[in-house]
């Protein structure tokens, strides 16, 4: 399930404008930690640049120790204890998003917490993004966004899926998991909307609703995407021709190249092409590195 809730992920983070409200450096030792659990009306990412503890929930405890990334959707009450008899330094920042769906990321059942192998590198964006704040140039926000899909980019790429047999994925992932594998496996057929509400035992006019809420696309637009995402792939092959590509995503050569142009600016000759002019560049140079 890994692929399709990675999928779901980014289809959003593609889509959303991310606003930074503020970011900092806070150090807390034993005896100045809060009694009190706090409380945002906005995201916030949590890093642990130093020391150890723990990140208390509602309902559960998680360890806190050198490295560990966390991200605490709205209205997520929390308290951060450090271990007793040491500090524990933090870097965090709060952020709003303009294309959100709280109550989808939790179904996801997404880790609040992962390790990253290289915490310095995670350091550094931090401080790329307390830069950023205090500075008004007119790129300013540019380079803030930027930094914030880096990061976003990092917590995905060493996100692990909690794969607990008591929290088994929601029914809609489950249905959501059937449609987009029935898509990929029918890419050459003619893929209706009908067709696929009757994978998942749904009235059409209740498919696109449900399909365009989590993903942010209607299934059509959706299916055409993936088309093109896989004839991107198949065209870099040689044994594929332009028109053999077109008849393995199931579309009319001429069509399909007008479809392929739109979305990549490239006719499928021309990016077949290039392709292979970039492969034999870096065939070239990684001969020449040897």
């Amino acid at each position: 399930m890994t692929t399709t809730y990675l999928s779901i992920l980014m289809k959003h983070f593609e889509q959303m404008q991310i606003e930074v409200a503020a970011a900092g450096e806070t150090s807390i030792d034993s005896e100045s930690v809060l009694a009190k659990e706090a409380l945002y009306d906005c995201h916030r990412f949590l890093f642990v640049k130093k020391g150890e503890g723990q990140l208390l929930l509602q309902d559960k405890s998680l360890p806190l120790v050198k490295g560990t990334l966390c991200i605490m959707l709205s209205g997520t009450a929390h308290r951060i204890v450090p271990t007793p008899g040491s500090t524990i330094t933090l870097q965090w920042c709060h952020f709003r998003a303009s294309y959100e769906d709280r109550d989808l990321y939790r179904s996801l059942n997404l880790t609040q917490t992962t390790r990253i192998v290289n915490d310095e590198e995670v350091a550094t964006l931090f401080e790329r993004i307390f830069q950023q704040l205090a500075h008004e140039r007119l790129t300013s926000r540019l380079r803030l966004k930027a930094t914030m899909l880096e990061l976003i980019s990092v917590y995905l790429e060493h996100l692990s899926i909690a794969a607990n047999e008591e929290e088994a994925p929601s029914h809609d992932l489950q249905k959501l998991e059937a449609i987009i594998q029935y898509i990929d496996n029918h890419l050459a057929d003619n893929i209706t909307v009908d067709e696929l509400a009757k994978q998942v035992y749904l009235h059409p006019n209740y498919f696109i609703m449900f399909f365009k809420g989590i993903m942010g696309h209607s299934p059509i637009q959706y299916v055409n995407y993936r088309r093109m995402e896989t004839a991107k792939v198949l065209l870099l092959q040689p044994e594929c021709n332009v028109s053999a590509v077109a008849s393995k995503v199931g579309m009319q050569i001429y069509y399909f190249s007008r479809m392929f142009k739109s979305h990549t600016g490239l006719t499928p000759s021309r990016f077949r092409k290039q392709g292979t002019i970039s492969a034999i560049a870096a065939s070239e140079e990684g001969e020449r590195v040897t």
